[in-house]
Protein backbone atom coordinates (compact mmCIF):
# COMPACT_ATOMS: atom_id res chain seq x y z
CA UNK A 1 0.00 0.00 0.00
CA UNK A 2 1.36 3.19 -0.97
CA UNK A 3 1.62 5.75 2.11
CA UNK A 4 0.15 9.02 1.48
CA UNK A 5 1.89 11.32 3.89
CA UNK A 6 3.15 14.13 2.88
CA UNK A 7 6.24 15.82 4.36
CA UNK A 8 8.14 19.42 3.49
CA UNK A 9 11.38 19.95 4.65
CA UNK A 10 13.05 23.12 5.72
CA UNK A 11 13.84 24.35 2.00
CA UNK A 12 10.01 23.68 1.45
CA UNK A 13 10.28 20.66 -0.74
CA UNK A 14 7.34 18.13 -0.65
CA UNK A 15 8.54 14.42 -0.74
CA UNK A 16 6.36 11.13 0.36
CA UNK A 17 8.12 7.84 2.31
CA UNK A 18 7.55 6.02 -1.36
CA UNK A 19 9.85 7.27 -3.94
CA UNK A 20 7.22 6.45 -6.71
CA UNK A 21 4.78 8.98 -4.86
CA UNK A 22 7.28 12.06 -5.32
CA UNK A 23 6.57 12.09 -9.12
CA UNK A 24 2.99 12.28 -8.85
CA UNK A 25 3.23 14.82 -6.05
CA UNK A 26 5.30 16.89 -8.59
CA UNK A 27 3.45 16.33 -11.55
CA UNK A 28 0.03 17.39 -9.23
CA UNK A 29 1.51 20.54 -7.72
CA UNK A 30 4.50 21.17 -9.77
CA UNK A 31 7.48 21.88 -7.07
CA UNK A 32 7.22 25.71 -7.32
CA UNK A 33 7.81 28.32 -4.43
CA UNK A 34 5.29 30.53 -5.75
CA UNK A 35 1.31 29.51 -5.83
CA UNK A 36 -1.74 30.70 -7.02
CA UNK A 37 -5.02 30.97 -4.75
CA UNK A 38 -6.14 27.99 -5.96
CA UNK A 39 -2.97 25.77 -6.02
CA UNK A 40 -2.20 27.03 -2.48
CA UNK A 41 -6.35 26.08 -1.22
CA UNK A 42 -5.38 22.46 -3.09
CA UNK A 43 -2.16 21.85 -1.37
CA UNK A 44 -3.74 22.54 2.24
CA UNK A 45 -7.67 21.14 1.53
CA UNK A 46 -9.53 23.92 1.47
CA UNK A 47 -11.77 26.28 -0.73
CA UNK A 48 -10.08 29.33 -2.28
CA UNK A 49 -12.39 31.60 -1.09
CA UNK A 50 -11.31 30.59 1.96
CA UNK A 51 -8.60 31.99 1.22
CA UNK A 52 -9.76 34.83 -0.27
CA UNK A 53 -12.00 35.64 3.05
CA UNK A 54 -8.66 35.08 5.33
CA UNK A 55 -7.00 37.70 2.98
CA UNK A 56 -10.00 40.35 3.02
CA UNK A 57 -9.65 39.99 6.78
CA UNK A 58 -5.95 40.35 6.84
CA UNK A 59 -5.38 36.95 8.58
CA UNK A 60 -3.43 35.04 5.66
CA UNK A 61 -2.61 37.01 2.79
CA UNK A 62 -0.52 36.26 -0.52
CA UNK A 63 3.31 36.90 0.02
CA UNK A 64 3.39 38.37 -3.89
CA UNK A 65 1.94 40.79 -5.82
CA UNK A 66 3.03 40.70 -9.70
CA UNK A 67 3.79 44.32 -10.83
CA UNK A 68 2.62 43.87 -14.25
CA UNK A 69 -0.87 42.20 -13.74
CA UNK A 70 -1.89 42.65 -10.08
CA UNK A 71 -2.00 38.35 -9.74
CA UNK A 72 -1.36 37.69 -6.33
CA UNK A 73 0.46 34.72 -4.87
CA UNK A 74 1.53 32.85 -2.06
CA UNK A 75 4.66 30.82 -1.20
CA UNK A 76 5.23 27.46 -0.80
CA UNK A 77 7.11 28.64 2.78
CA UNK A 78 3.93 30.16 3.97
CA UNK A 79 2.51 26.43 4.68
CA UNK A 80 3.16 26.23 8.68
CA UNK A 81 1.12 29.33 8.81
CA UNK A 82 -1.85 28.13 6.79
CA UNK A 83 -1.82 24.42 8.52
CA UNK A 84 -1.73 26.72 11.73
CA UNK A 85 -4.79 28.27 11.02
CA UNK A 86 -6.56 25.24 9.36
CA UNK A 87 -5.72 23.30 12.76
CA UNK A 88 -6.49 26.23 15.02
CA UNK A 89 -10.29 26.55 13.11
CA UNK A 90 -10.47 23.18 13.65
CA UNK A 91 -10.03 23.38 17.39
CA UNK A 92 -12.76 25.87 17.45
CA UNK A 93 -11.15 29.03 17.34
CA UNK A 94 -12.53 32.16 15.62
CA UNK A 95 -10.33 34.07 13.18
CA UNK A 96 -10.16 36.84 15.57
CA UNK A 97 -8.86 34.64 18.33
CA UNK A 98 -6.44 33.12 15.72
CA UNK A 99 -5.51 36.29 14.68
CA UNK A 100 -4.35 37.19 18.33
CA UNK A 101 -2.52 33.64 18.30
CA UNK A 102 -0.17 34.78 15.28
CA UNK A 103 0.29 38.70 17.45
CA UNK A 104 3.64 38.41 18.91
CA UNK A 105 3.62 34.39 19.69
CA UNK A 106 5.79 32.70 22.11
CA UNK A 107 5.65 29.87 23.81
CA UNK A 108 4.25 30.85 26.90
CA UNK A 109 1.06 32.66 24.99
CA UNK A 110 0.81 29.80 22.80
CA UNK A 111 0.53 27.36 26.20
CA UNK A 112 -2.14 29.28 27.69
CA UNK A 113 -4.42 30.03 24.54
CA UNK A 114 -4.20 26.13 23.72
CA UNK A 115 -4.79 25.61 27.86
CA UNK A 116 -8.21 27.91 27.77
CA UNK A 117 -9.03 26.31 24.53
CA UNK A 118 -8.65 23.05 25.68
CA UNK A 119 -11.22 24.09 28.56
CA UNK A 120 -13.64 25.33 26.23
CA UNK A 121 -13.64 21.55 24.37
CA UNK A 122 -14.23 19.95 27.60
CA UNK A 123 -17.54 21.90 28.82
CA UNK A 124 -18.88 21.69 25.50
CA UNK A 125 -17.70 17.74 25.43
CA UNK A 126 -19.68 17.82 28.93
CA UNK A 127 -22.30 19.76 27.94
CA UNK A 128 -22.79 17.34 24.37
CA UNK A 129 -22.72 14.73 27.04
CA UNK A 130 -25.74 15.47 29.16
CA UNK A 131 -27.62 16.48 25.93
CA UNK A 132 -27.19 12.66 24.99
CA UNK A 133 -27.92 11.30 28.39
CA UNK A 134 -31.22 13.49 28.15
CA UNK A 135 -31.82 12.55 24.34
CA UNK A 136 -31.37 8.98 25.56
CA UNK A 137 -33.60 8.96 28.54
CA UNK A 138 -36.57 10.44 26.35
CA UNK A 139 -36.59 7.97 24.13
CA UNK A 140 -36.40 4.80 26.64
CA UNK A 141 -39.52 7.00 28.09
CA UNK A 142 -41.34 7.53 24.77
CA UNK A 143 -40.78 3.56 23.61
CA UNK A 144 -42.10 2.38 27.37
CA UNK A 145 -45.10 4.95 26.80
CA UNK A 146 -45.90 3.55 23.16
CA UNK A 147 -46.22 -0.14 25.10
CA UNK A 148 -48.43 1.02 28.20
CA UNK A 149 -51.40 2.91 26.25
CA UNK A 150 -53.92 1.38 28.96
CA UNK A 151 -55.62 4.46 30.39
CA UNK A 152 -58.36 4.79 33.46
CA UNK A 153 -57.12 1.87 35.25
CA UNK A 154 -55.83 2.58 38.85
CA UNK A 155 -52.30 0.62 39.20
CA UNK A 156 -50.02 0.69 41.97
CA UNK A 157 -46.35 1.20 41.68
CA UNK A 158 -43.42 1.57 44.12
CA UNK A 159 -41.78 4.79 43.17
CA UNK A 160 -38.42 5.98 44.48
CA UNK A 161 -37.61 9.36 46.07
CA UNK A 162 -37.88 12.63 44.12
CA UNK A 163 -36.35 16.46 44.46
CA UNK A 164 -39.04 18.63 43.16
CA UNK A 165 -38.63 22.40 41.58
CA UNK A 166 -41.54 24.48 42.42
CA UNK A 167 -42.19 27.84 42.78
CA UNK A 168 -44.89 27.29 45.38
CA UNK A 169 -47.55 29.32 43.71
CA UNK A 170 -50.91 28.26 42.46
CA UNK A 171 -51.22 28.26 39.28
CA UNK A 172 -55.36 29.05 38.31
CA UNK A 173 -55.46 29.44 34.66
CA UNK A 174 -53.60 28.62 31.37
CA UNK A 175 -52.34 31.91 31.31
CA UNK A 176 -50.34 31.35 34.62
CA UNK A 177 -49.35 27.82 33.49
CA UNK A 178 -47.64 29.16 30.53
CA UNK A 179 -45.23 31.77 32.29
CA UNK A 180 -44.85 29.15 35.32
CA UNK A 181 -43.35 26.68 33.28
CA UNK A 182 -41.07 29.87 31.10
CA UNK A 183 -39.99 29.92 35.26
CA UNK A 184 -39.72 26.95 35.93
CA UNK A 185 -37.62 26.18 32.67
CA UNK A 186 -35.43 29.50 33.18
CA UNK A 187 -34.26 27.56 36.85
CA UNK A 188 -32.69 24.39 35.06
CA UNK A 189 -29.39 24.70 33.37
CA UNK A 190 -29.67 21.59 31.24
CA UNK A 191 -30.74 21.32 27.51
CA UNK A 192 -34.31 20.26 26.54
CA UNK A 193 -35.33 19.57 29.71
CA UNK A 194 -38.70 19.56 29.54
CA UNK A 195 -39.42 18.16 25.77
CA UNK A 196 -40.53 14.25 25.63
CA UNK A 197 -40.22 13.99 29.47
CA UNK A 198 -42.42 12.86 32.45
CA UNK A 199 -41.28 15.50 34.66
CA UNK A 200 -43.57 18.38 34.40
CA UNK A 201 -46.71 18.53 36.58
CA UNK A 202 -48.60 20.32 39.77
CA UNK A 203 -48.97 18.92 43.32
CA UNK A 204 -52.88 18.49 44.44
CA UNK A 205 -52.72 19.10 48.44
CA UNK A 206 -53.94 16.62 50.53
CA UNK A 207 -55.97 18.21 51.96
CA UNK A 208 -57.93 19.10 48.97
CA UNK A 209 -57.74 15.14 48.66
CA UNK A 210 -59.43 14.80 51.54
CA UNK A 211 -62.14 16.96 50.92
CA UNK A 212 -63.01 15.76 47.24
CA UNK A 213 -62.15 19.54 46.01
CA UNK A 214 -59.78 17.44 43.01
CA UNK A 215 -60.48 20.97 40.45
CA UNK A 216 -58.71 23.13 42.98
CA UNK A 217 -55.74 25.48 42.03
CA UNK A 218 -52.50 23.65 42.27
CA UNK A 219 -48.53 24.49 42.69
CA UNK A 220 -46.71 23.48 39.30
CA UNK A 221 -43.49 21.44 39.26
CA UNK A 222 -40.66 20.25 37.80
CA UNK A 223 -38.73 16.86 38.39
CA UNK A 224 -35.07 18.14 39.17
CA UNK A 225 -32.50 15.66 38.26
CA UNK A 226 -30.16 14.72 40.92
CA UNK A 227 -27.42 17.49 39.97
CA UNK A 228 -29.30 20.51 39.87
CA UNK A 229 -28.57 23.10 42.08
CA UNK A 230 -31.28 24.31 43.14
CA UNK A 231 -32.12 26.64 45.90
CA UNK A 232 -33.84 25.49 48.97
CA UNK A 233 -36.43 27.66 49.26
CA UNK A 234 -37.31 26.04 45.61
CA UNK A 235 -36.74 22.88 46.33
CA UNK A 236 -39.64 19.95 47.92
CA UNK A 237 -38.89 16.16 48.54
CA UNK A 238 -41.30 13.33 47.43
CA UNK A 239 -40.32 10.12 49.85
CA UNK A 240 -39.99 6.68 48.16
CA UNK A 241 -42.75 5.17 48.68
CA UNK A 242 -46.30 3.22 47.19
CA UNK A 243 -48.77 5.18 45.00
CA UNK A 244 -51.87 4.85 43.62
CA UNK A 245 -51.41 5.92 40.15
CA UNK A 246 -54.25 6.54 36.91
CA UNK A 247 -53.55 7.59 33.44
CA UNK A 248 -56.32 9.83 31.38
CA UNK A 249 -56.63 12.13 28.78
CA UNK A 250 -57.55 15.34 29.29
CA UNK A 251 -55.79 18.78 30.79
CA UNK A 252 -53.18 19.47 33.39
CA UNK A 253 -54.86 21.96 35.40
CA UNK A 254 -58.73 20.50 34.74
CA UNK A 255 -60.42 17.00 33.97
CA UNK A 256 -59.08 15.49 36.77
CA UNK A 257 -62.30 14.62 38.87
CA UNK A 258 -63.46 11.51 37.31
CA UNK A 259 -59.78 9.83 37.57
CA UNK A 260 -59.47 10.65 40.97
CA UNK A 261 -62.28 9.55 42.12
CA UNK A 262 -61.92 6.35 40.73
CA UNK A 263 -58.59 5.87 42.52
CA UNK A 264 -60.40 7.07 45.73
CA UNK A 265 -62.83 4.32 45.02
CA UNK A 266 -60.55 1.58 44.23
CA UNK A 267 -58.48 2.77 47.49
CA UNK A 268 -62.01 2.44 49.68
CA UNK A 269 -62.80 -0.89 48.38
CA UNK A 270 -58.89 -2.32 48.96
CA UNK A 271 -58.24 -0.94 52.39
CA UNK A 272 -55.96 1.92 51.31
CA UNK A 273 -55.70 5.61 52.98
CA UNK A 274 -53.94 8.46 51.17
CA UNK A 275 -50.25 9.69 52.81
CA UNK A 276 -49.75 13.18 51.43
CA UNK A 277 -49.93 15.51 48.29
CA UNK A 278 -50.70 13.92 44.96
CA UNK A 279 -48.56 14.35 41.59
CA UNK A 280 -50.12 15.46 38.32
CA UNK A 281 -47.47 14.70 35.39
CA UNK A 282 -47.63 15.42 31.93
CA UNK A 283 -47.33 11.69 30.65
CA UNK A 284 -47.45 12.56 26.72
CA UNK A 285 -48.09 16.51 25.99
CA UNK A 286 -48.11 18.86 23.84
CA UNK A 287 -44.18 18.53 22.99
CA UNK A 288 -44.77 15.93 20.90
CA UNK A 289 -48.12 15.54 19.54
CA UNK A 290 -50.75 17.18 17.79
CA UNK A 291 -53.21 15.16 18.46
CA UNK A 292 -55.84 15.92 21.53
CA UNK A 293 -56.51 11.71 22.08
CA UNK A 294 -52.28 11.30 22.41
CA UNK A 295 -52.07 13.61 25.33
CA UNK A 296 -52.09 11.82 28.65
CA UNK A 297 -51.20 12.51 32.11
CA UNK A 298 -50.86 10.29 34.95
CA UNK A 299 -51.98 11.48 38.55
CA UNK A 300 -49.63 9.39 41.46
CA UNK A 301 -51.44 9.30 44.84
CA UNK A 302 -49.04 8.23 47.38
CA UNK A 303 -50.80 5.41 49.83
CA UNK A 304 -50.67 3.31 52.41
CA UNK A 305 -52.66 0.00 53.87
CA UNK A 306 -54.98 0.79 56.33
Amino acid sequence: MISNILYLDYKGFCYTKVNSCIILFKEVFKLKEKLTIGEMAKLRGMTAETLRHYDRIDLFKPQYIDPNSGYRFYSIFQYEVLGTIKELRQLGMSTDEIKDYFNERNFSKSLDILKAKHADLVSKLNELTDLEENIREKIVYLDLVAREKELQTVMFREIGRRKLITLNEKINNNLELCYGVIRLENMLAEKTPILASNRLGILIQEADLRTKRFEEPSVIFVVAKSKEKIPKQYQRIVPAGLFACIRYNGELLWNRSESLSKIFDYLDEGGYQITGDALQIMHVDITITDKPNEITFEIQVPVQKV
